[in-house]
């Protein structure tokens, strides 16, 4: 398959790829919209990144805290060179959707679909770009020919590397037996025949003494490479860490590991580093005293980290109080 073909199909199933991940993620309860448009025809991915665009446009001009009416079709067909990839867009209608039911949310949720839509309209334009670039085959395999008919090309389809170092090696061989008043034909293959028997039998010997080093057996002991054991950081390490820093992103941060491990001190849950901000929530019931904390640090930390908000002094002042009432920082 040419390799013009095969990044087309790999552009388009990360376009595809990275509209069901932004479909799985916005998995919410489905609010009902006010528009519902039907699924438009297939378009090129010129088009589809100038809908991208209008829709970014109409959500980023929007007033910061109302949330637009944006035209939005239950999902996007995009033909590329006789390929077809059909890419839902609930994942947009359900965020726009839970906005409306909660307008306080907005703020948070409005940076993570712009973070979505910029993703794809990224996939979108490599695509239309790799589409535009597309050559003709004919010419193509011209094109190759002609370099592969350069004189280094060539030189390199008859000669390994391996046989030019060899020929390299002999008439040096040959240059050395010169110098020293051997010139007879006789002469010449004797001394070359010494050379290679001898070069030979460097290489044997060094060969046995390597692996000889390798397998003696280590008398003096060896010097420890082992790792230290791993020390998981305290709910109050992570605390004082938080309070020592000035950057309010930082400080967000050290406050959602700090409240994690104080619920693992407690005895919450069992400390797994793989599970992410969402599973935590998940694992904590609703009725929890800690809940509303738990949530509170975690959305900041999202939104922050995540969904690209600029962190202020405000949010500084939040995370410290909240490790204060957890009982991670002396309270004032």
């Amino acid at each position: 398959m040419p390799t013009r073909r095969v990044s087309e199909y790999g552009r388009l199933a990360a376009l595809a790829a990275a509209a069901t991940a932004a479909l799985i993620g916005f998995a919410t309860p489905v609010f009902p919209t006010p528009q519902s448009p039907a699924v438009p025809a297939a378009m090129d991915p010129a088009a589809f990144v100038a809908e991208l665009r209008r829709i970014s446009a109409d959500i980023s001009n929007a007033e910061p805290g109302s949330v637009p009416s944006v035209r939005v079709p239950t999902g996007w067909v995009v033909e590329s060179r006789a390929q077809r990839v059909e890419m839902p867009a609930l994942w947009l209608r359900h965020g726009l959707a839970e906005a409306r039911g909660n307008p306080s949310s907005w703020p948070a949720r409005r940076g993570s679909l712009l973070a979505q839509l910029e993703a794809l309209r990224g996939e979108a334009d490599s695509l239309a770009h790799t589409g535009e670039g597309a050559s003709d085959p004919a010419l193509a395999r011209s094109t190759l020919a002609r370099i592969l008919s350069a004189p280094e090309f060539k030189r390199m389809a008859h000669d390994s590397a391996m046989a030019s170092l060899r020929q390299r090696f002999t008439r040096w061989l040959v240059r050395m037996w010169e110098r020293l008043g051997a010139t007879a034909p006789g002469q010449r293959g004797t001394a070359l025949a010494f050379a290679w028997i001898a070069a030979s039998l460097a290489l044997i010997v060094l060969t046995i003494w390597l692996v000889r080093v390798m397998l003696r057996p280590d008398r003096h002991g060896r010097f420890p490479l082992t790792p230290p054991p791993f020390r998981r950081r305290s709910a109050g390490a992570w605390a004082r860490a938080a309070a020592r820093a000035a950057d309010p992103r930082e400080v967000s941060r050290c406050a959602f590991h700090a409240t994690v491990c104080s619920l693992e001190e407690e005895g919450t849950w069992r400390p797994d580093d793989a599970r992410t901000p969402r599973e935590y929530l998940r694992l904590l019931p609703d009725d929890h005293r800690r809940r509303r904390l738990l949530v509170e640090v975690t959305r900041r930390f999202e939104e922050i980290w995540y969904a690209g908000r600029d962190a202020n002094e405000q949010d500084r002042q939040s995370s410290l109080a909240r490790l204060k009432e957890l009982g991670c920082l002396p309270a004032d």
